[in-house]
């Protein structure tokens, strides 16, 4: 009970320990700030910009992404330590949660870390803030040098802990402290463009849904050539589909894929705008045989190139589509639903037909070719069903088709007349 006591109390100690460290500071540089002279001077606005950007810097000060378990263990100096795990983007790390921060480790390595408080809200952005105010007082530029270099560390380290943040999962903070890189980089003192900080700004703006944000960055990127092989266009063409700018994204695409023709990202982009867009699937397979080429192990893709098929009535080459995404992954729902409505649609054409037949006997064969595609359509429906029967939107279109079958074939026996009541019940629910 006694040893109990003595580390809880020692994990208090450092918890207040830490945020007092700079009150003394803080409290002079106010105050400094408010007197009539100190305040019109350059150098206090300076010393002030030094204060806030070593609160920031000070809990990872001595840290280096990578380092070996060991070395960050020395690194912290013993402070008390909480372990557990955590998941983020299906990784799992090891989270070690200190006074002030958490470090996540993988492969007994530092791989990235996430400060929780700081000894004042945002101090980087209040660094640069007076490090702007200094700039003002400093009419002759005698300070110049010594705001480039402050600027220069503080561009760093922002972006530094805007990765940081990016891999916690803190998107929006991630953005912040992106602008703030991007803000000092951008410096007249400093006169450099930090085009990864544009790209990222628009990258994670556009995964948290804020499109026009995204947007400008993103075209700020692509215009400083700084694309990642073509992912800024997949990117910029996905926020104006989000937009409503349809047409827009496609002349984006385009030009994208032009310039990177083997990026699939690109390419899975321009093949969801053309369909969208209702293009000529004639224009599309080209797209998804390039996209198989690099991916032959994705259902989708033959699943798609089958729909293309389906469009411009290339029936026989659409099932084959089908089969080969099944046949890739023998689970694939869409594959075996694509399957089974294709035959199922074509029966009901061939019904269709019959109705409006006076020919008796033309009558009786388009109503045998209806029967036959619906029942090659039924065990592809079936396991469709099977795969889709807890998520009900999947599910209804093929229960209907199902019901509709069995209905049609009730007079052939008992187990058509029960499937035709259990899928009946099943759209009532």
């Amino acid at each position: 009970m006694k040893r109990f006591l003595i580390a809880a109390f020692l994990i208090v100690y450092v918890n207040i320990a830490f945020p007092q460290k700079f009150e003394k500071r803080i409290a002079s540089s106010n105050s400094d700030i408010e007197n009539l002279k100190k305040g019109a001077s350059p150098k206090t606005w300076i010393a002030r910009g030094k204060l806030f950007y070593e609160i920031a810097n000070e809990p990872v000060l001595n840290l280096m992404a990578g380092m070996s378990e060991s070395a960050y263990k020395v690194a912290i100096q013993g402070e008390p330590v909480s372990e557990a795990t955590e998941t983020i983007d299906r990784k799992t790390y090891k989270v070690h949660t200190l006074s002030n921060r958490k470090m996540y480790l993988a492969s007994e390595m530092l791989m990235f870390w996430d400060v929780l408080k700081y000894e004042v809200p945002d101090p980087m952005r209040k660094s640069y803030e007076a490090y702007q105010r200094a700039k003002i007082l400093d009419k002759n530029g005698k300070n110049s040098k010594k705001i480039t270099a402050d600027l220069s560390l503080l561009a760093t380290l922002s972006k530094s802990e805007a990765f940081n943040k990016y891999y916690a999962g803190k998107l929006s903070e991630s953005v912040e402290l992106f602008k703030l890189s991007i803000d000092c980089s951008s410096d007249p003192l400093i006169g450099e463009t930090d085009s990864l900080g544009y790209y990222f700004v628009g990258v994670i703006s556009s995964d948290i849904g804020k499109d026009s944000i995204a947007e400008t960055y993103l075209r700020k990127a692509i215009s400083l050539g700084y694309t990642e092989k073509g992912d800024a266009y997949a990117y910029l063409g996905k926020v104006l589909t989000n937009l409503e700018r349809t047409k827009e994204a496609g002349e984006i695409l385009e030009k994208g894929f032009s310039k990177n023709p083997d990026n699939q990202q690109l390419i899975f982009s321009l093949i969801n705008n053309y369909m969208a867009a209702g293009k000529d699937p004639k224009d599309i397979l080209p797209l998804i045989k390039k996209a198989q080429k690099a991916e032959p192990n994705n259902p989708g893709l033959y699943t798609v190139e089958g729909q293309l098929y389906e469009k411009i009535d290339e029936l026989d080459t659409a099932v084959e589509c089908f089969k080969q995404a099944v046949d890739v992954d023998p689970d694939y729902f869409y594959g075996y639903s694509a399957l089974g409505l294709l035959y199922f649609n074509s029966g009901a054409k061939y019904t269709e037909e019959a109705v409006v037949e006076k020919d008796n006997a033309e009558y009786e064969r388009l109503l045998n070719l209806s029967d036959d595609q619906l029942v090659m359509a039924l065990p592809f429906l079936e396991k469709a069903f099977d795969l889709s029967k807890d998520n009900m939107t999947l599910a209804r279109p093929i229960i209907q088709a199902l019901r509709d079958i069995n209905f049609r074939f009730r007079y052939k026996g008992d187990s058509f007349k029960e499937n035709t009541e259990k899928y009946s019940k099943l759209l009532e629910k």
